[in-house]
C-alpha cells in the first residue's frame, strides 16, 4: 500500500508537467512548452583569467558537457554499451539509484541534509537527461523548489558548496525543461544563498583541504551556470575562487600527490575538484594552471597505493578505517592521464576474476557520502573507457610522497587477499588547523599499518563517528581551536598517540606548554620522512621523531621496514634528555588478540600467528613486554576535559616499555615475524 501511494503521488505530481515539454527538432533537446527566457544581464563580458564571453556562447547545457556530449553519452550507454562497458555499468548504478529516490520519495527538511539533497538532485537530473522520463524531472523540480525555500544554505559549513554545485548543475542541465518562474527563483537563490555569501567569506579562500575544494569548487560551478543573469558577482566569485583554489591545490597535493586528510577526504574533496576543473576545461579550454600544479595529476597513483590488501585502506588521520571505498575520482585521474593502471582496484569491483564478465553484485554505493557525485563524474569521463584486460597492476612496490603529511607505502602483490603484504608509514604533525591545511590530524606521527597473511597486524583507527563526539567537543570547548596543544579533542583516546602504532614518552620537561597529558606530542612538531628505503630485501622509511617528541627526548629516529617481503622490523634510536631519564612505551594497535610472555608478545587471529620481540643495543636495558586495552588510561587527567566514552572494539595494543638513562642513546629493534 505504501509503495502504491507513493507511485500515485508521484504520477499525480508528474501530470502537472506532462504537457509542458516538446522535442526541438534541431538539437534533439526536450524543451519546456511555451519556454520564456529570463532577461540576460546586459553588461559587457570581461576577459580576465578567462574569456567570460565563452560562457554565453556555450549556451545550456555547458557544465561538464554540452547537448551533443549528452547525446553521445546516451548512445554509449545504450546502443553501444558493449563497447563502453565501464560507462554502462556506472550509468546503471545511477539509474538504479534514481529509481529508488523516486520510489521512496526521499525528503529533507534543512540545508544540513546536503548529502541527501545532492544525491536526489544529481541522480534524477542525470536520469532525466538520459531517459526523458518525466517523473525524474518532477522529483528534481520539487527538490530544487524546496532548497530554494530555505532561508540559508549554511555559509559557515559545507552545505553552501554542495547545494550550490547540485543546484547549478541541475539548473544548467535542465535549463530548457524548467519554467521561467522556476529558473528565476533558482538563479536568485544561487546568487543570494550561495555565490554572494561565498564571495564575502574569506575563510574558504584561505583554508585548504576538502573545504577549499568543495566550497570554492561547488560555488564556482554555480557561478558558471548563472553567468548571463548576474555577470559581475559570477566573475568576482570565480576569480577569487581560482586564486584560493590554486593555492589550496598547491598545499594539498604538492609535491607528490599525497593528501593530508587521508583517502576518504581525498575522494570527497577530489570529486568536487575534478568536476570544477572539468567544467573550466570544457568551457574555457584551460584551468588557469590548477591542473598543472606539481603533484596534482600524480595523485591518482597515491590513491591506488592507499588501498590495503583485504578490503581495507591506509587509514591515517581522519581518513577512515571503514571498508575500502569505491573511488570515483580515480576514474577521473585515469581519464586525465590516459592511464588505466590507476583504476586497477576499481576494475576488480566491476569484473569477474577472469576479466570476461561483469560481476553480478552491484557496487552498493548507498550510504557513502561522496558517491552522490557519480552522475557528474560519469559525464566528465564520458570519453574514457577501457578493456578490462588493459588494466594491469603497477610494477613498482614502493610509493612515497612528501609534503604536509609525508607517507611511504610498500606493497607486495595486487590480488587483494592473504597473499599480499602491505606496509604504510606516516610522518607529519597533529596541529593541522593553525599551522597546516586541515582539521583532521591525529597524534599519529611515526605510525604504521601492516597487513600480511590476511591479518591487519598493525591498525590505524579513524576518529569517532560524528554526532555524539562533536556534541561533546562543542560542549567542552573554550574559544581554543580543537587542534591546538590544549585543544580538548586530544582528550579523545583514539586521536592520541597512545592509540596509534608509534612510540611515546612519559618524560616531560615542561618546555611544551598546554599539554593535556604528559605523553602528548608537541602538536606543531613535524615528523619528517628523511629516507625512503627500497633495496633488495629491505623496503620502508626513516622518520625523524625529534620534533613531535619535543620536551620528551633529545633525539628520536624511527625506521620502519618490510624485510625479505615478510617480516616487520622497526628500529627506534632514542637519545634521552641530559637531565632526565626517558620512560618510553612502544605501542602497536592491532586487530588481533595478544598474549604476553617473557620472550615476546604473541599475536593471533583466525588461526594466524606472529610474535613481537625486541632487542636493545645496551645489554643492561631489558624492555618489558606489555599489552594494553584500547581505552583511555585512568590517570594523567584522562577524561577530565571531554565527556565522551571512546569505545574501540576488536583490538589490542601490544608492545613494550623501557627506560633510557639521561643523556644516553639506546637503539631498540622490534620485529614482528611468523
Amino acid at each position: 500500500m505504501m509503495l502504491l501511494s507513493i507511485l500515485i503521488a508521484t504520477l499525480s505530481f508528474v501530470s502537472a508537467y506532462s504537457d509542458e515539454t516538446f522535442t526541438d527538432k534541431h538539437d534533439k533537446m526536450i524543451v519546456c512548452k511555451g519556454f520564456v527566457e529570463e532577461p540576460d544581464d546586459p553588461s559587457e563580458d570581461q576577459k580576465l583569467t578567462f574569456d567570460y564571453s565563452l560562457l554565453k556562447a556555450k549556451g545550456h547545457p555547458r557544465l561538464l558537457t554540452d547537448q551533443a556530449g549528452f547525446a553521445d553519452l546516451k548512445k554509449k550507454v545504450s546502443t553501444r554499451r558493449l563497447r563502453y562497458p565501464t560507462l554502462y555499468r556506472l550509468h546503471c548504478e545511477v539509474i538504479t539509484r534514481a529509481q529508488k529516490i523516486v520510489e521512496l520519495d526521499r525528503g529533507f527538511t534543512s540545508a544540513g541534509e546536503h548529502g541527501l539533497i545532492v544525491d536526489n538532485i544529481l541522480a534524477c537530473a542525470y536520469a532525466y537527461k538520459m531517459t526523458g522520463k518525466p517523473f525524474y524531472l518532477a522529483k528534481v523540480r520539487a527538490d530544487m523548489a524546496k532548497v530554494c525555500s530555505f532561508n540559508s544554505w549554511n555559509p559557515g559549513g559545507l552545505s553552501i558548496g554542495e547545494l550550490s554545485f547540485a543546484m547549478g548543475i541541475a539548473y544548467d542541465w535542465l535549463y530548457y525543461n524548467l519554467r521561467l518562474d522556476e529558473r528565476t527563483e533558482i538563479h536568485r537563490s544561487l546568487v543570494e544563498k550561495g555565490i554572494r555569501p561565498m564571495y564575502k567569506n574569506n575563510r574558504n579562500a584561505k583554508i585548504t583541504g576538502n573545504w577549499n575544494q568543495i566550497n570554492l569548487g561547488g560555488v564556482s560551478v554555480a557561478s558558471m551556470a548563472i553567468y548571463e543573469k548576474d555577470k559581475k558577482i559570477a566573475v568576482q566569485q570565480i576569480e577569487k575562487a581560482i586564486a584560493g583554489n590554486r593555492k589550496g591545490v598547491e598545499r594539498i597535493y604538492s609535491p607528490d600527490g599525497n593528501y593530508a586528510e587521508g583517502l576518504g577526504y581525498w575522494e570527497y574533496g577530489g570529486n568536487y575538484q575534478a568536476c570544477f576543473l572539468s567544467c573550466l576545461q570544457e568551457i574555457f579550454g584551460h584551468t588557469a594552471g590548477i591542473s598543472e600544479v606539481e603533484g596534482f595529476m600524480q595523485s591518482g597513483e597515491y590513491a591506488l597505493f592507499m588501498h590495503g590488501s583485504m578490503n581495507t585502506s591506509f587509514s591515517y588521520s581522519d581518513g577512515g578505517a571503514y571498508a575500502d571505498p569505491v573511488l570515483l575520482t580515480s576514474w577521473w585521474f585515469a581519464a586525465q592521464n590516459d592511464d588505466p593502471t590507476l583504476v586497477y582496484r576499481e576494475k576488480m569491483r566491476l569484473y569477474d576474476d577472469d576479466d570476461k564478465a561483469y560481476k553480478d553484485t552491484p557496487l552498493d554505493l548507498d550510504g557513502r557520502r561522496y558517491y552522490r557525485l557519480l552522475p557528474a563524474i560519469i559525464v566528465a569521463i564520458r570519453d574514457f573507457d577501457v578493456d578490462s584486460r588493459q588494466v594491469t597492476p603497477p610494477v613498482k612496490e614502493v610509493w612515497s610522497g612528501q609534503g604536509e603529511m609525508p607517507v611511504v607505502i610498500v606493497r607486495h602483490g595486487w590480488k587483494f587477499d592473504g597473499s599480499d603484504v602491505y606496509l604504510g608509514i606516516k610522518g607529519g604533525l597533529a596541529n593541522t588547523w593553525e599551522t597546516s591545511i586541515t582539521s583532521h590530524g591525529h597524534m599519529d606521527a611515526g605510525s604504521f599499518v601492516f597487513e600480511a597473511d590476511g591479518v591487519r597486524w598493525s591498525d590505524d583507527i579513524m576518529r569517532p563517528p560524528y554526532g555524539e563526539w562533536y556534541a561533546a567537543l562543542r560542549k567542552a570547548e573554550t574559544p581554543r581551536k580543537y587542534n591546538v596543544q590544549d585543544g580538548v579533542m586530544w582528550d579523545t583516546f583514539r586521536l592520541s598517540n597512545l592509540c596509534h602504532s608509534t612510540i611515546i614518552s612519559h618524560t616531560n620537561d615542561g618546555s611544551v606548554k598546554g599539554k593535556l597529558h604528559a605523553t602528548d606530542y608537541d602538536v606543531n612538531g613535524f615528523a619528517s620522512i628523511d629516507r625512503v628505503i627500497d633495496s633488495l630485501g629491505r623496503q620502508g622509511a626513516e622518520v625523524s621523531m625529534t620534533a613531535p617528541m619535543n620536551g620528551q627526548v633529545k633525539n628520536a629516529r624511527r625506521t620502519v621496514e618490510l624485510v625479505n617481503g615478510t617480516d616487520l622490523v622497526v628500529t627506534d634510536e632514542i637519545t634521552a634528555l641530559e637531565e632526565m631519564d626517558c620512560l618510553i612505551e612502544w605501542r602497536m594497535l592491532s586487530k588481533t588478540s595478544s598474549k604476553v610472555g617473557q620472550n615476546g608478545v604473541v599475536l593471533s587471529r583466525d588461526g594466524k600467528m606472529r610474535t613481537l620481540t625486541v632487542s636493545s643495543s645496551d645489554a643492561t636495558i631489558t624492555p618489558e613486554y606489555c599489552s594494553w586495552k584500547p581505552e583511555m588510561p585512568q590517570d594523567d587527567n584522562w577524561g577530565t576535559y571531554l565527556e565522551y566514552e571512546d569505545k574501540i572494539p576488536g583490538r589490542t595494543i601490544a608492545g613494550w616499555t623501557a627506560t633510557v638513562p639521561k643523556g644516553k642513546t639506546i637503539t631498540f629493534v622490534t620485529t614482528l615475524r611468523k
